[in-house]
């Protein structure tokens, strides 16, 4: 464990999300306290006051250009250069609380909200929701497998595969242990 002087903590203790960057910083997300980057023993806050949609921050992600994308409960937020942008339902999100980000091989990102699966690609949101086969709305997890299918973990509704367009999903009916996916990931095999 690392000592902090008492200015240099956290800026709230319940903590949604951790995601160490490229340059070796570790970014957490906190339920009221913003964002928080600890680089160099050293804490730095970023919360609205900064130009972050929400101090709830669910979600972390860096994109292969270095983009820091987070999500919160107010929009989807980008940090780059040390600015943030905000993208809210005003700009075609499904949701405003995101809860999810993932990066594909062809760098689109797919972004989980409470209201659906979202892709940013060239500056357009395109939304995905049980309407276009998606089990259920409130999305959780997000990844993308060996064979380029993506995966989706839903609140309620199991996990669904996301390929060629198509979604077929997966439920507690079909083995799966609960409907509620958490968390994704693919071993070796």
């Amino acid at each position: 464990f690392i000592s902090f002087p008492s200015k240099e903590e956290l800026s709230h203790n319940s903590v949604l999300s951790i995601y160490e960057d490229k340059e070796g910083s570790l970014w957490i997300g906190t339920l009221s306290g913003g964002l928080n980057r600890l680089k160099d023993e050293k804490f730095t806050s970023f919360t609205t006051q900064e130009g972050l949609s929400n101090d709830l921050v669910r979600s972390i992600y860096e994109d292969r250009e270095g983009n820091l994308w987070i999500g919160t409960a107010g929009g989807l937020n980008r940090f780059k250069d040390g600015k943030f942008t905000s993208f809210t339902s005003k700009d075609g999100l499904s949701n405003n609380f995101v809860l999810s980000i993932h990066e594909d091989k062809n760098a689109s990102l797919w972004i989980g909200t409470a209201g659906g699966l979202n892709r940013f690609k060239d500056g357009k949101f395109t939304s995905f929701t049980t309407k276009e086969g998606l089990s259920q709305n409130i999305v959780f997890s997000i990844y993308e497998d060996k064979e380029g299918s993506l995966w989706i973990g839903t609140f309620s509704g199991g996990l669904n595969k996301f390929k060629d367009g198509k979604f077929t999903s997966f439920t507690s009916k079909d083995g799966l242990s609960h409907d509620s996916v958490r968390s994704i990931y693919e071993d070796r095999e």
